[in-house]
């Protein structure tokens, strides 16, 4: 728990937290060095047994490197998200709400009132669903109550315009 933001000292305490682990990450990059493997066989058969560079330069350190990125710890509280100890966002307050594709993931600007930015993956934030409900719900407010700028791609990715209703059990 040491490795996550901690709260901005004026707002609450923290309510909910992610951090990626080691195993996920190395388990991609394994899976990365198994597709790579898999093309290079495709394409020039079984030749890969000489190619000792292969094993060493190219299938090898993926997942040395998947290990090495760390896309960092998330906090939230009742109504502010911190990508860092410094980065903080009040998301009730957000003026802004987009969407934007950053390489394979998705990943949400947002600003508040009062200048704070940040820029979250938003696959890291829902894998918490609790620290996602917490998120999720200060963007709709912001966004339905407030007027927060938004983009095409953020309507439709989070379904702001007809967000997710709970059924009656």
């Amino acid at each position: 728990m040491e490795k996550v933001p901690k709260p901005p000292s004026e707002k609450g305490v923290m309510l909910e937290w992610f951090y990626p682990d080691r195993t996920s990450r190395i388990v991609a990059g394994a899976l990365v060095s198994v597709f790579i493997f898999a093309m290079y066989v495709f394409r020039s058969g079984f030749t890969w047994v000489d190619n000792l560079w292969l094993w060493g330069l190219v299938l090898l350190p993926v997942p040395v490197l998947f290990l090495a990125s760390r896309t960092g710890g998330k906090s939230a509280g009742a109504d502010w998200l911190a990508v860092s100890d410094k980065d903080y966002v009040k998301t009730y307050e957000l003026t802004k709400a987009t969407v934007h594709v950053d390489g394979v993931a998705h990943v949400i600007q947002m600003v508040d009132s009062s200048g704070r930015s940040a820029r979250p993956r938003v696959d890291d934030l829902q894998a918490n669903h609790r620290l996602w409900d917490l998120v999720y719900n200060g963007i709709l407010h912001s966004v339905h109550v407030g007027g927060a700028e938004t983009n095409k791609r953020a309507r439709d990715y989070l379904l702001l315009d007809h967000p997710p209703t709970l059924r009656p059990q």
